[in-house]
């Protein structure tokens, strides 16, 4: 009687063989490089949106201020050198002045309404302005602002009003 030799069962499973740790590898590499790449796009976006609607509204605070202050004013004067000259209708007033400079030295252009003598930011990251008297008073501003890449243009227009105030 021949003897038949059992198979060994006693080698155990110890987890997890050479090639399928590295097939798991290299598709958790492909998926972290695709997240990778979809959060810097995501941010990137972000980033030119939030720096858009920030020069947005620097255009836009800037304009609807000059605007007013010309529909308000007794005269306006611009010269050249970009600088709008406001002489408001209040008794005693004195001339109000708009312009853009740094005067905080931090590198960002700030356009300053200058009132009595002191100069007051009314927004940031204006780089240039222009104003333009047209027909019966009408006058045309325009802004550009820039905010990282991005840089937005604003035009508006108001009529300067020629009323005379009540006397008292």
């Amino acid at each position: 009687m021949a003897t038949t030799k059992k198979p060994n069962k006693e080698v155990k499973d110890w987890g997890f063989s050479l090639t399928e740790v590295l097939v798991a590898l290299v598709v958790i590499g492909i998926i972290l490089t695709f997240s990778l790449r979809l959060f810097t796009e995501q941010w990137r976006l972000t980033r030119e949106v939030k720096d858009q609607m920030e020069a947005h509204f620097a255009v836009l605070n800037a304009g609807r201020t000059v605007l007013d202050d010309i529909r308000a004013a007794q005269t306006v004067d611009w010269d050249n050198n970009g600088v709008l000259r406001i002489l408001p209708w209040t008794q005693g007033a004195s001339h109000d002045f708009y312009y853009i400079a740094d005067k905080d030295y931090d590198g960002v252009k700030d356009l300053y309404l200058e009132h009595k003598g002191v100069p007051n930011p009314v927004t940031s990251r204006i780089i240039s302005w222009k104003c333009t008297k047209g027909e019966a008073g009408l006058w045309t501003v325009t802004l550009q602002a820039q905010v990282g890449q991005q840089t937005v243009n604003w035009t508006g227009k108001s009529r300067q009003r020629t009323f005379l105030p009540p006397q008292l």
